[in-house]
């Protein structure tokens, strides 16, 4: 019997840490080469795109499918579907506006825990909305921070975070005046902007970094978008990516790095790699970066877990199966 889970019920059922795992899981998973994964399809529409990501896991025994619409303008819609994979039975439907940027910040997570310094202390945060706290919330999960600072266009926008987030995780947050200020000298740093492809969005740029900081870069996850600059690109000594393939087609910064030459694929590794083995820092003095633009083993793997935990917790509407399971 199909689980229905709405957004409500999708925010009670995230669990950070767990979320973290489970991912890592998945990634591991894939990088043993047991998941089937095509690229992303994305298609216009009269109004915008439609895009669709499907993941099957074989040693797991979870497959499922995310897909979304709409425009920047117009707004977009999240649905994820869970199945069974040895089965094939549908186990979940649910809302995925919010899990998309949970599933995000744990990845991000997964990539700190491998790429920042083990001594980090210090975080800033460019952007103060979901993707930021998500973002924010999942590096907490993977170093004992002691102090954070962020920096938002909006003053009440920054103070709002900055109050809300340290009461959340019980850390000190202040509010800065500049992003500069912000993540001067930070141990870790987290872009988490809101893109809309004008050309004033550069919210973090390569001049920035300081040695042995650890930048986290999840926006400009379309050609048009842009949140850091080239000389990022240029600076960090080892970039991690979610999936070369899908930041090098997809994301405005990674256009942008290409087109001014600061692109450069022998210091570019994908993270099933890193969950494979190699070395995702190599010195305490490197400058790393991580830039990402999300994948369906994120996506299916985050389902699951909430799947699980709204299963825990008595979350979600039961229906009755309502596909005929058609007998050849």
């Amino acid at each position: 019997m199909p689980l229905i889970l709405g957004p409500s019920d999708v925010k009670k059922a995230t669990k950070m840490r767990q979320m973290i795992d489970v991912i890592e899981n998945g990634i591991r998973e894939q990088a043993a080469g047991n998941v089937s994964m095509p690229p992303r399809q994305n298609l216009a529409t009269s109004n915008g795109f439609f895009r669709v990501m499907p993941a099957v896991m074989r040693a797991g025994g979870k497959m499922g499918i995310k897909i979304f619409n709409g425009s920047v303008e117009h707004g977009v819609r999240y649905i994820i579907l869970i199945y069974d994979e040895k089965g094939g039975e549908l186990l979940c439907m649910m809302d995925a506006a919010y899990l998309t940027g949970a599933r995000t910040g744990a990845t991000t997570g997964i990539a700190t825990r491998h790429q920042a310094r083990k001594n980090a202390k210090t975080v800033g945060i460019i952007g103060s909305g979901l993707e930021a706290r998500t973002n924010f919330a999942a590096v907490c999960s993977v170093r004992e921070i002691e102090s954070a600072r962020v920096f938002s266009p909006t003053p009440a926008n920054r103070e709002r975070f900055a109050q809300e987030m340290g009461n959340q995780l019980d850390i000190p947050v202040h509010p800065s005046e500049t992003p500069q200020a912000a993540v001067a000298n930070s141990d870790i740093v987290v872009v988490a902007t809101n893109t809309t492809g004008h050309s004033d969005t550069i919210a973090y740029y390569g001049s920035w970094m300081s040695k042995g900081q650890h930048i986290n870069s999840i926006g400009a996850t379309g050609g048009h978008l842009r949140e850091i600059d080239p000389e990022a690109f240029f600076r960090a000594d080892r970039i991690l990516m979610d999936t070369i393939g899908g930041v090098k087609e997809e994301s405005g910064d990674s256009f942008a790095a290409i087109h001014a030459g600061a692109w450069d694929d022998r210091k570019i590794i994908e993270l099933p790699q890193v969950l494979g083995g190699l070395s995702a820092r190599k010195t305490d003095e490197q400058i790393t970066l991580f830039k990402s633009v999300g994948s369906a083993v994120q996506d299916v793997m985050a389902g699951f877990a909430v799947y699980e935990q709204a299963q825990a917790q008595g979350l979600g509407l039961q229906i009755n199966d309502f596909l005929e399971h058609k007998i050849f």
